[in-house]
């Protein structure tokens, strides 16, 4: 590999498809072999180099290459920066306390998972993001969860499903914004289109939800701890309504459309403010709970396991995997390994099922290469699209069919970059990725849908 830039050839699909098949047998492989996930995505890297290498590019375009991929992961990476300072002084300032207390008290085992689900579901599409929902809605959902003593991966599960169902039926979503974008489907067109697919998908997903709640209501209500933490925590913490005056403010602010990292900015310095006021914290202990994150010392080990939690310490393994995947996928972006498997997939093409299913694999294989769902997007939209036209099929078949592998599909992905915020931001592994029902049903029905030919519109 020599230093100096000199432009590479396009891979054959044969290279192209060896290569992908190569950088995703290194990834399972060492995920198998309990490898951390860190060194799995520089693997991927220097995989990626030695196929651009291979190609004929040199260490400048390679570089170059990286750098692209990774500034589409840099506002995610400041995001989970200033989320972990978010969540370190929502602790600091009682707002965490007091959603667990009130959440203790109102529900149970029994009735918790759906109520998960329902709860992330309505906060996304209030503010439009399954990234907030998950760092607002789904830390308290999470605490409440493991109180009533539910096993975590199944309460995450919930959690995850909720906000990607609110996400994709909000008006204010990103993603839903660039599928329609992408797609050139009209923005409400493609919400109507969504719905044939999340609402069905959300249903089953309750009853799984439903089913699951129902065999956990047996063993796991321990009457004693729920009483314990909220004993606790009405005794060490101020818990008064102006502790939830941050969460308002992110959910008025997100409605308002303000950017996420502006919002989050401003809750994290209004509930600095409020624990100063309410909980009589300090400056220092402050910027403790935002660097290395608070530490709870209460004296009761469960209420300082569900406490001891946020600062950007808590999130900084989580960005660095998210460097490592988008370098990975913006090499092979640049050496036009992407272009060429989808080129390949759009012109074997016949009918319109075989467009649906074409463009959904495509978009999966662009998201296992990329590991973020903007791409998995853009790229499979750009090169779609005009097969859509030319067989007459309705643009917002392929905008849902987009969201349907790459948005849902991301947070399922263990290295992909949705799924890499939920492991961060909620300090779980990947044990929730079987529970994260709507992600593996919605894309069932995308496939039934074409076989059948249901919600298959053609333009007039």
């Amino acid at each position: 590999m020599n230093s100096e830039a000199n432009s590479g050839r396009e891979p054959t699909l044969k290279e192209a498809a060896l290569g992908m098949l190569l950088i995703i047998l290194i990834l399972v492989v060492t995920l198998q072999i309990e490898i951390v996930l860190e060194v799995s995505l520089v693997l991927g890297v220097i995989i990626s180099a030695l196929i651009a290498a291979y190609l004929g590019y040199g260490w400048e375009e390679i570089r170059t290459g990286m750098l692209e991929g990774i500034s589409n992961g840099m506002i995610a990476c400041l995001i989970l920066i200033t989320v972990g300072m978010v969540v370190g002084s929502w602790i600091i300032g009682g707002t965490i306390q007091t959603l667990i207390y009130y959440g203790l008290q109102i529900l149970s085992p029994a009735i918790f998972l759906p109520a998960a689900f329902f709860l992330g579901g309505l906060t996304s599409v209030l503010i439009g993001s399954s990234f907030g929902t998950i760092a607002t809605m789904g830390v308290v959902l999470l605490g409440i969860g493991e109180g009533l003593g539910m096993p975590s991966s199944m309460v995450v599960g919930a959690i995850v499903s909720g906000a990607v169902f609110g996400d994709k039926l909000s008006p204010l979503s990103d993603s839903t914004n660039l599928a329609s974008a992408m797609s050139g489907a009209d923005l409400f067109k493609h919400v109507r289109s969504m719905l044939w697919v999340t609402l069905p998908a959300a249903g089953i997903s309750l009853v799984f939800y439903a089913v699951l709640g129902l065999g956990q209501a047996g063993d796991t209500m321990d009457v004693d701890q729920v009483r314990e933490i909220t004993e606790t925590l009405a005794a060490n913490y101020n818990l008064s309504l102006l502790t939830l005056v941050p969460p308002v403010l992110v959910i008025i602010m997100a409605v308002m459309k303000i950017p996420a990292l502006i919002t989050l900015i401003t809750s994290f310095i209004t509930a600095s403010v409020f624990a100063i006021i309410t909980q009589g914290a300090g400056i220092q202990s402050l910027l403790i709970a935002a660097g290395p994150g608070y530490t709870a010392e209460t004296g009761v080990e469960v209420v300082d396991g569900l406490l001891t939690h946020g600062g950007i310490d808590m999130m900084l393994n989580t960005v660095a995997m998210v460097i490592a995947a988008t370098a990975m996928g913006g090499i092979l972006e640049k050496i036009g390994v992407l272009k060429t498997i989808l080129s390949g997939l759009r012109d074997h093409v016949q009918t319109p099922r075989g467009l649906v299913l074409a463009t959904l694999a495509s978009t999966y294989l662009v998201t296992l290469a990329s590991a973020e769902m903007y791409v998995s997007i853009i790229l499979p939209g750009r090169t779609f699209q005009p097969a859509y036209r030319e067989m007459g099929l309705d643009l917002s078949v392929l905008s849902r069919t987009l969201e349907s592998a790459a948005t849902l599909g991301n947070f399922i992905l263990p290295w992909g970059v949705a799924a890499l915020y939920v492991q961060g931001v909620l300090d779980i592994g990947f044990s929730y990725i079987p529970y994260a029902f709507l992600s593996f049903i919605a894309p069932m029905i995308v496939i039934v849908y074409a076989y059948k030919n249901i919600a298959m519109w053609k333009t007039q």
